[in-house]
């Protein structure tokens, strides 16, 4: 059985008719400015996850754990920047804008990790011993799946404690005023069982971090969340049997939603053997 992708339930969760037009018309989003920024972001996560160490264990008791970590960051941020400028000139987005949107994420990562950094560094640890006594150790875009849920995925940043793991998925653009958004929620819920599923033990609490507002917000793993992934990934995967068109979001501003009550072009494209 091939195991489907986490955004493959974020899709659905967020219209269904959007994972259709995606999945099964294969009809795909073009790149959009929002998205070329979240790109930026997440490589400069996954940049971060490579060097943390050789960055913390670099450290000496005289330095000052804040200016380093956002001098070193930032450098990891330009790098990223570099990395996807073509596609963020297509979008209009110019080089030096990249970087200023992205710096609030520079700045709260070197502000968290150094908070944990300078009281070791005040008892003197350096070198390894200071990278061991770090805790949690964050691993960036770790790649899991699960047979049994039939799902796989990258979590963008895991932080692993002594006795916990806390999977957390990060999020460019709007913050909702409570909680976090649906499609956002399956993610994080879905990370975690898969977390549960590969290490058999319990993983009882997920983060969405909202990374433009700084604001990370818990997400809980009981048995209702399970049910309700096992029952996505049951509704997806009858949408790509049958082909047949699903019940929309409903909401105005969906194009989605429009695409598929042309139900002409639909069938023409299904026809055309797009699918």
């Amino acid at each position: 059985m091939k195991l489907l992708s986490i955004s493959s339930l974020a899709s659905w969760i967020h219209c269904p008719r959007q994972f259709f037009v995606q999945s099964v018309l294969q009809i795909k989003e073009p790149i959009n400015s929002a998205m070329a920024l979240g790109l930026v972001k997440h490589k400069f996560h996954e940049f971060l996850g490579k060097n943390e160490e050789r960055i913390v264990s670099s450290l000496s008791a005289s330095d000052s754990a804040r200016q380093v970590l956002e001098s070193e960051y930032r450098s990891l941020l330009l790098q990223s920047v570099r990395m996807y400028v073509g596609m963020l000139r297509s979008v209009n987005v110019l080089p030096d804008d990249a970087m200023k949107s992205a710096l609030p994420l520079v700045v709260a990562e070197a502000d968290s990790r150094a908070s944990l950094i300078a009281p070791l560094l005040k008892e003197n640890m350096t070198g390894d011993a200071l990278w061991q006594a770090l805790e949690p150790k964050v691993k960036n875009e770790y790649s899991v799946e699960s047979k049994s849920l039939g799902i796989k995925g990258r979590i963008d940043k895991l932080e692993c404690y002594n006795d916990r793991l806390v999977p957390i998925e990060l999020k460019s653009g709007k913050t909702p005023e409570q909680g976090v958004f649906e499609h956002h929620r399956i993610q994080a819920v879905s990370y975690a069982l898969m977390l549960e599923d590969t290490f058999q033990s319990s993983v009882p609490q997920a983060i969405v971090h909202y990374v433009d507002s700084n604001a990370r917000r818990d997400v809980v793993v009981d048995i209702a969340a399970r049910n309700w992934v096992v029952s996505t990934v049951s509704a997806v995967r009858s949408c790509l049997e049958s082909k047949q068109v699903p019940i929309g979001c409903g909401k105005e501003y969906c194009s989605a939603c429009k695409t598929c009550d042309d139900s002409r072009r639909v069938t023409l494209l299904l026809q055309r053997g797009k699918v």
